[in-house]
């Protein structure tokens, strides 16, 4: 059987429970009750772990100064899917080699293979908790080196939340960083994505918001290249944190977080860099180039392209180069 046909079979039977009103929904979403003798867990950073907005503890990685000053900058990084907060270490130790007063510190994402709670490892309930992850981490950073300017600096899904995460900050005024790198953003949903697609993630995300799927199934792709010399299935297997399949209510959140990034950059009124590629799979150059153009004046987008590589751009053939201009940004924008 095709995956297009096993795939819609499933979702022709959930449609039908849906109409004949026998389908069950997953409930809406409620604050857990607490007795009034319950303890409030209060969000912390510890030396590798950091406890969110929820109570629920994620590890981190960091990067500081080699010389033990504090820093006057801190980016703070966010993987992309199936990736982890170490991803974030080859920018980390070129600021430690090149660029002494910056700092990095990178969580791992809810929903992601490092994720302790084994049960949401590809799964998302609600967007709005990366957000509160996001903005409950970065309130601790700032906590721990109070006065340095904090760059947010996402990588493909990290960037996609990012950008939607400041947006909604930015609608009220309150901001949770002074800067953005934006890394291989994926901008929009490409046309030659078939419809039949999307009309199963948006059924399956409401009916079956659990059922889980691969990236490769919902591609179509066998070998995806992220990386000039890796293809990408062969390179994530290996890794310890690798998740393996995703929900459909996950991969529908992106989906429609994606088709909303441009609406997203009219909000930003921050600098930002974005970065992308000429071999990126899931970006087209002209998209990209379009989105940086939604951003209005005061984001001063500077946006560096790379005809060469391809997604993952801080491991690919051109990550020297990519590196280098990320921290001539950040020295200018730590002068400006």
């Amino acid at each position: 059987m095709s995956v297009r046909s096993s795939l819609l079979l499933p979702m022709m039977a959930l449609a039908c429970l849906e109409l004949s009103g026998c389908a069950s929904r997953s409930p809406a979403r409620t604050p857990p009750r607490c007795p009034a003798s319950c303890a409030i867990t209060q969000p912390t950073l510890e030396e590798s772990t950091f406890t969110s907005f929820d109570g629920d503890r994620f590890p981190y990685c960091k990067w500081l100064p080699r010389d033990g000053r504090p820093p006057s900058l801190v980016v703070v990084g966010f993987h992309g899917i199936a990736g982890a907060s170490t991803d974030l270490s080859v920018l980390g130790k070129h600021l430690q080699e090149h660029y002494s007063l910056a700092a990095v510190y990178a969580p791992d994402l809810r929903g992601q293979g490092n994720d302790p709670t084994t049960s949401r490892k590809g799964d998302i309930h609600d967007r709005r908790d990366w957000f509160n992850d996001f903005n409950t981490f970065t309130r601790l950073v700032r906590r721990q080196h109070p006065g340095a300017r904090i760059v947010w600096c996402g990588e493909s899904m990290g960037a996609l939340i990012a950008l939607h995460a400041a947006a909604t900050c930015s609608s009220k005024k309150q901001s949770p960083c002074d800067a953005l790198i934006l890394s291989s953003p994926i901008t929009r949903i490409h046309d030659d994505f078939p419809q039949w697609k999307r009309t199963v993630l948006h059924w399956g995300a409401r009916l079956f918001p659990r059922w889980r799927i691969s990236l490769e199934t919902l591609s179509g792709e066998n070998e995806v290249r992220v990386i000039r010399d890796v293809v990408h299935q062969e390179q994530v297997q290996t890794n310890p944190y690798h998740v393996s399949a995703f929900t459909m209510r996950l991969l529908y959140t992106l989906g429609t977080m994606i088709e909303t990034s441009t609406e997203q950059a009219t909000r930003i009124d921050l600098p930002v860099l974005l970065l992308h590629s000429g071999h990126d799979i899931f970006s087209r150059p002209d998209d990209v180039k379009t989105f940086a153009g939604r951003f209005p004046p005061g984001a001063r987008v500077k946006r560096h392209f790379y005809p060469e590589s391809y997604h993952l751009l801080f491991y690919d053939h051109q990550r020297g180069r990519v590196l280098a201009d990320i921290t001539r940004w950040l020295r200018y924008l730590n002068r400006s």
